[in-house]
């Protein structure tokens, strides 16, 4: 009995003695100036901030590039002009500013808002993760959608198709719009609305009419679709979401950032100041020296989208105004003075206070003009109003409408373009080559190589 008695405290000592060790080992190993856990009230500022970030970073910055509202004086920027872009110019943005970045932080705010039960950040989560994805799908057609943001569980995610992208994203802001009915459990993070439910909620409703809109040549019901949704949202500019970046180099908006760190190599584009000869807001987009536009002075604080802290909406009254106006126009409607307001609430965003009444007046009469001419007359405006922080749209306005009709640039055709037409999309990045080559190569073949100028499903 003793024998077996001090076996028994032998087998115990082998099997607890080092489970023991192992706690104690993992409770060392556990830095305690490191968070292992993050509140979603400091999960939220970081998402606002690179959701907004990114409307100037280096896609923005290629739509306007692209849309001629840009061009490239010196380095890179130059390439870029002639449609010029490599499998490495999306990489930063691919990885850091989505996948990495926003979409990332997306999902780990909306894991916890879900498991606390917090509707208000698990719908504004939502909307920001929605909003997102459909710039990306619009960037680049098919995406990893269904599958990605699985980490570990899953390194190589497959390409949804851009229907499904779209629709996951409609799906996505209606499960926003009606976690925000409620709204619960708010506790701070929030630099836009600070913690109205409802204004989120009419943001999501903005934001799902623009994609409803970027599916009109797929639904043709998509402008009545559009008009009911507008319906939902917000009605005025000091409703918007807008966020307000700051003065310093650590703070301020990519744009002004860009001018900062690169100085005079993109420069405004002749088509555009040409456009903006007799608009009241150019002097709000640009100067001169005489010979040559630019977009960024550290000096002039008038230039409303080159400076440090600029105020960026997400979706703006203005995008609202015009969505409402091509919707009018489609379906038949008067379209006159929703895109009368667009152009009103576009020059006081712009900080032009007065003497617009007759520019208004004369560009929002859009009667007697076929539909076609309405919607040629819309997009040139919006064309105007998006510069500075609605690039994608001014793009995405393109490939659907083909207005405004701008040139391609006559050096345009290389080997990622070779019909040398005005981009269609961008280049997959490097990264993905290099970590998800199968599905990005299954993701190309789908979309007839997915050079910039095959057109993405939703444009086509």
């Amino acid at each position: 009995m003793n024998s077996l008695k001090y076996i028994f405290i032998l087998l115990f000592g082998l099997i607890v003695i080092p489970s023991c060790y192992e706690d104690s080992l993992e409770e060392l190993n556990i830095d305690p100036t490191q968070l292992s856990d993050v509140e979603m009230r400091l999960i939220l500022p970081e998402v606002l901030t690179q959701a907004a970030y990114n409307k100037g970073a280096t896609p923005g910055r290629a739509a306007g590039i692209i849309m001629q509202q840009f061009e490239g004086f010196d380095a890179q920027q130059v390439q870029y002009t002639t449609y010029v872009f490599g499998t490495d110019a999306f990489n930063n943005y691919w990885r850091f500013g989505m996948y990495a970045g926003v979409l990332r932080s997306c999902s780990v705010l909306l894991d916890k808002a879900t498991e606390e039960g917090a509707t208000f950040y698990s719908g504004v989560a939502k909307t920001i993760m929605a909003s997102e994805y459909g710039l990306l799908t619009s960037f680049f057609g098919y995406i990893p959608f269904s599958e990605a943001l699985k980490g570990t569980e899953n390194l190589k995610p497959a390409y949804d198709t851009q229907e499904a992208v779209y629709n996951g994203v409609l799906a996505m802001l209606d499960d926003a719009i009606n976690d925000l009915s409620s709204g619960s459990g708010y506790v701070g993070g929030d630099l836009i609305y600070d913690g109205d439910a409802a204004a989120w909620r009419a943001t999501a409703y903005a934001l799902k009419a623009r994609y409803q809109m970027h599916l009109q040549k797929k639904n043709g019901s998509a402008a009545n679709d559009v008009l009911a949704t507008l319906s939902n949202t917000f009605g005025s500019l000091a409703d918007q979401p807008t966020f307000t970046f700051g003065t310093a180099q650590t703070d301020n908006y990519s744009l002004a950032k860009f001018g900062i760190e690169r100085p005079s190599t993109l420069i405004i584009g002749q088509f555009f100041a040409d456009l903006m000869t007799d608009d009241p807001r150019q002097s709000a987009y640009m100067f001169t020296d005489g010979t040559t536009w630019f977009y960024h002075d550290a000096a002039n604080a008038d230039l409303v989208w080159g400076k440090d802290n600029a105020a960026i909406p997400l979706i703006s009254y203005v995008e609202v105004k015009m969505l409402e106006a091509e919707a009018l126009a489609r379906t038949g409607g008067d379209a006159s003075a929703a895109l009368g307001d667009a152009i009103e609430a576009s020059m006081i965003q712009a900080g032009i206070e007065e003497g617009f009444d007759d520019y208004v007046a004369a560009n929002s009469d859009l009667s007697g003009l076929s539909q076609e001419e309405q919607v040629a007359k819309i997009m040139e405006e919006a064309y105007k109003a998006y510069y500075g922080y609605a690039f994608h749209e001014t793009w995405s306005n393109f490939r659907r409408t083909g207005y405004p009709a701008i040139t391609p640039n006559p050096d345009g055709s290389n080997g990622f373009n070779p019909s040398g037409a005005v981009p269609r999309r961008f280049i997959y990045p490097a990264s993905e080559q290099q970590t998800n080559l199968a599905n990005l190569e299954a993701a190309q073949a789908a979309q007839s190589g997915a050079l910039l100028d095959v057109s993405v499903w939703a444009f086509e």
